[in-house]
């Protein structure tokens, strides 16, 4: 509930927002290979919401590997995200499942960590903030996309691993900022990618 009610006071109360990170997730046996709408209909009504004021939820698929994807990150209005590291490897952490949409380094990370200090860490937690990042930087260079425009940008530009297309590893790719800011084409939706 707590997770719910963030995702609707940042939509509400954050002039401008873009994105909203969450390297957050559930373990086994809350992992889903498909998509998990219906399991929890608060996370997805709040997720659908954010992406109904045109802010994208970029989510963490998890580390179950192929056990699953957490919630939220199975909810299909989530941007999901899973870890490769540095030669483009998916992680054999990272969540797996229908859900998956990119992948992002995510191994031996260092970043910002609890108590001002700094970390190295691996997990899908690492990588969702790369996309949402990739997310923030599409949206400065083109502010009038649309949450669909800006996931296009993401998935026709993302660097395609594993199976040719989206596939429940790697989704659509690793992401590539520097493409995603310079793609022209986003007429295109998250629909027509799929079909």
């Amino acid at each position: 509930s707590d997770v719910v009610a963030a995702i609707y006071w940042a939509v509400d109360n954050n002039t401008g927002v873009d994105a909203i990170s969450m390297s957050l997730g559930t373990s086994p046996p809350y992992t889903y290979k498909g998509f998990c709408d219906s399991i929890m209909p608060a996370m997805t009504n709040a997720i659908k919401y954010a992406r109904n004021k045109n802010v994208i939820v970029v989510a963490a698929a998890g580390n179950s590997g192929s056990s699953g994807v957490s919630l939220p990150g199975c909810i299909s209005y989530s941007t999901t995200v899973g870890a490769v590291d540095s030669n483009d490897k998916i992680a054999s952490f990272s969540g797996r499942g229908n859900s998956v949409d990119l992948t992002a380094p995510g191994i031996n990370i260092y970043s910002t960590w609890l108590g001002n200090q700094y970390k190295t860490a691996s997990g899908t937690s690492m990588s969702t903030p790369m996309v949402s990042g990739t997310v923030a930087l599409v949206k400065f260079a083109h502010s009038n996309y649309t949450v669909s425009q800006t996931e296009t940008a993401l998935f026709k530009t993302a660097k395609d691993l594993g199976k040719a297309g989206k596939d429940t590893s790697y989704g659509w790719g690793r992401v590539d900022a520097y493409g995603a800011v310079n793609y022209a084409g986003v007429s295109s939706t998250r629909e027509n990618l799929q079909g």
